[in-house]
C-alpha cells in the first residue's frame, strides 16, 4: 500500500485524486472492492448495473471505470463501448473486471483495441491491478494535458 500511495501522490500532486466508478452487480463485492480502492485515497461510486453505471457516469465523470465483464443488463463490453462513445467519459480509462483465467485474461490483454477497453484485469481486484489501473490514468492525464494548448501566451 505504501508504494501506491507514494505513485498517487506523485502522479496527482496538486490535483484532485481520480474518480473511480466501479461496476459490480455482486453487492459484498462490490463493497469490498470500493473499500480497496478507497484505502489508496481514490474517490469511488459503485453502480450495480450497466444502465446504473451509464447513468452515474454522466454525473459523477470517472477518470477510470472498472466494470465486470458479466451484469444482469449489459455486458461489460456494452457499457465500455458506450461509455467510450460519451463525451463525459471518452478519455477515461477503461478497465473490464472478469473471473477469467490468467490464460484468457494474457490473450485478451494483448488484444484489448478489438472491445475498445483499455485493460482486462482479474477478480478480485488486486494492488497489481490498482498500480496498473493508476499508471493508465497518470499517462492518460499527462497526455491530455501535454496535447492541451498553451493559453497563457
Amino acid at each position: 500500500m505504501p508504494y501506491i500511495r507514494a505513485t498517487l501522490t506523485l502522479a496527482y500532486a496538486g490535483r484532485r485524486r481520480p474518480r473511480v466508478l466501479l461496476v459490480e452487480d455482486h453487492a459484498s463485492l462490490a463493497q469490498a472492492t470500493a473499500e480497496f480502492l478507497k484505502a489508496y485515497g481514490l474517490d469511488v461510486r459503485i453502480a450495480n448495473s450497466g444502465e446504473e453505471a451509464l447513468d452515474a457516469a454522466a454525473e459523477f465523470r470517472p477518470e477510470i471505470v472498472v466494470c465486470d465483464m458479466r451484469l444482469p443488463d449489459l455486458s461489460g463490453l456494452e457499457v465500455a463501448r458506450m461509455l467510450r462513445a460519451r463525451g463525459e467519459t471518452s478519455n477515461a480509462v477503461l478497465a473490464i473486471s472478469t473471473a477469467l483465467s490468467d490464460g484468457e485474461l494474457q490473450f485478451l490483454g494483448g488484444n484489448t483495441h478489438w472491445a475498445d477497453v483499455d485493460l482486462f484485469l482479474p477478480k478480485p481486484l488486486t494492488e497489481a491491478g490498482i498500480r496498473t489501473l493508476l499508471a493508465a490514468s497518470a499517462t492518460r492525464q499527462n497526455h491530455r494535458e501535454s496535447a492541451a494548448p498553451d493559453l497563457a501566451t
